[in-house]
């Protein structure tokens, strides 16, 4: 079974590029409404499944081209209408992820209790359908296209970033560029910690001796956690920049790493799950304005569908390795160590990241 989540997450990871363009060019409305039609359809089809294949097809296929349509344009099209307070948006917009992620889970079991799991799909498919579809009418492409100005633009003193990222670089400039990498390597590096850790932190807790309702529970205080990091950061990042802003978030997140390989006692592993998680949730939106702050808006959607599939796939690649390796070693000490040493070069590629000063059409370096 949960192979066609792995599945499905890994086809919206690549789904993620082809989204990011077809927004580029004609606006997030068509995808979303295309999005919401297959989740809702795809969960409506999961009441009536009766094999494993069944699964696969439905939940690995269908759904995982819904929501490959769904990510990338709304990210992407954020920062096309804020000249200021960009951050502080896009971390508004994204905290509805990990809200969801608290709610969703609830309320599916609760579902589930009370009228079996096939109801309980029916009536989850009909909620995708009565909110994603309406919703996605009022999106549109950018304020050009509509006649009026960015919030923030009126009245205001355009600097030399912001006059370059009204334009930008077009995608095949910037995958020729050393800091696409970098930036791509580095959300490999973070994602392959985050997601050892949403799937290995609750029997990690358990085999050092906590209940399984203590497990949980320090998950939960990560998702939730996460959700005022995306506001909190997002708002910091529209103070002092994205790209410092990244690097203090993964120094964070490194330090909460190492902090847990010491944590043996629950009010250690609550302050690993509050730390980690508001690092890993400032990182959700900053993911988007970095990206814009390097590339421009020109080209946004795509490359930053480029770039999360780059941190996709460090994703996919860390969970099975720390599964592995606790098969053989009986620990998962060097799982969280190698999550570490990832952390450690993820910063190094945010510090080279924050020589790059965006002037006019191009990019300078800062000369330490």
């Amino acid at each position: 079974m949960s192979g066609a989540y792995s599945a499905s997450f890994l086809l919206s990871g690549f789904l993620g590029i082809i989204a990011g363009r077809f927004s580029d060019k004609y606006g997030p409305r068509i995808l979303l409404t295309v999005a919401g039609l297959l989740m809702g359809i795809g969960l409506l089809l999961m009441s009536y499944i009766n094999s494993l294949w069944q699964v696969y097809l439905v939940w690995g296929l269908v759904v995982g081209v819904g929501w490959g349509s769904c990510l990338i344009p709304v990210i992407s099209t954020i920062p096309r209408w804020f000249e200021e307070k960009r951050g502080l948006a896009t971390g508004i917009a994204v905290s509805g992820i990990g809200i969801g992620g608290i709610i969703w889970p609830l309320l599916a079991q609760w579902l589930i209790s009370a009228y079996g799991w096939q109801r309980a799909f029916l009536v989850l498919g009909l909620i995708i359908f009565a909110v994603i579809i309406p919703l996605a009418q009022f999106m549109k492409h950018s304020p050009e296209r509509t006649g009026v100005k960015a919030y923030g633009e009126a009245g205001t003193v355009i600097d030399e970033q912001s006059s370059a990222l009204n334009g930008g670089f077009s995608f095949n400039q910037v995958i020729r560029t050393s800091r696409f990498w970098m930036l791509g390597l580095l959300h490999f590096c973070f994602l392959f910690s985050v997601h050892v850790l949403i799937v290995h932190i609750v029997p990690y807790a358990v085999r050092i001796g906590f209940s399984a309702a203590v497990a949980a529970s320090i998950l939960s205080v990560i998702a939730g956690s996460s959700v005022f990091g995306r506001l909190a950061i997002g708002f910091v990042s529209d103070k002092i920049g994205g790209r410092l802003a990244m690097s203090a978030c993964l120094i964070i997140a490194t330090l909460a790493l190492i902090w847990l390989q010491f944590a043996k006692e629950v009010w250690m592993l609550y302050i690993f799950a509050v730390v980690f998680g508001l690092a890993w949730g400032g990182m959700v939106p900053l993911g988007t304005v970095v990206t814009a702050e390097l590339f421009g808006l020109k080209s946004l959607g795509t490359v930053l569908g480029s770039i999360l599939l780059i941190g996709t796939m460090g994703g996919g690649v860390g969970t099975p390795l720390a599964g592995t390796i606790f098969d053989i070693t009986e620990s998962y000490s060097l799982a969280f160590s190698i999550c570490a040493a990832l952390g450690a070069l993820a910063i190094i590629f945010s510090v080279i990241l924050i020589r790059y000063k965006v002037k006019g059409s191009g990019v300078q370096v800062y000369k330490f």
